[in-house]
């Protein structure tokens, strides 16, 4: 093992490791994504679409956050910061390309700023990704605003 792969503890080959860490932060989205799993897998897991099983993660973030039922958040975003610390190329694909980009489209179009309404959640790591991402689809116009 060379000494850069050494350090990443979240790996495509274990994605139920990283969904088990973003669910245990809420029991009722920790419910729901059982419960999901279930009805959309009908118990066969082995083909599973992360990006769908994500998004389903970014809906009930975007529901939570328009109702104010955020006490959780912070919990949730520490868990995300700690794997984007130590992952693999498609684990962090999965949780900016999947994750944030979907609760940045879910957001928009329910009127919510996504450009900051994130920040007192986001850590360093992951407010630098959520804003590249942001940049990558609308420029850097929106930083000056």
């Amino acid at each position: 093992m060379t000494p850069q792969t050494s350090n990443i503890n979240f790996r495509r080959e274990q994605i139920d490791k990283v969904f088990v860490m973003l669910t245990s932060t809420n029991k009722d989205l920790q419910k729901q994504f059982d419960k999901y799993l279930l009805d959309e897998y009908e118990g066969d897991l082995l083909e599973r679409l992360s990006y769908l099983d994500v998004s389903k993660i970014a809906r009930f973030i975007v529901e939570k956050i328009k109702v104010g039922q955020t006490s959780f958040f912070q919990d949730f975003f520490n868990q995300i910061e700690f794997i984007l610390s130590s992952c693999d190329k498609y684990v962090e694909d999965l949780l900016v390309e999947g994750l944030f980009e979907c609760i940045q489209n879910n957001c928009g179009w329910d009127d919510i700023d996504y450009y900051q309404s994130f920040d007192q959640w986001l850590k360093p790591l992951s407010k630098q990704k959520w804003d590249k991402l942001i940049d990558f689809w609308e420029g850097r116009d929106w930083r000056a605003e």
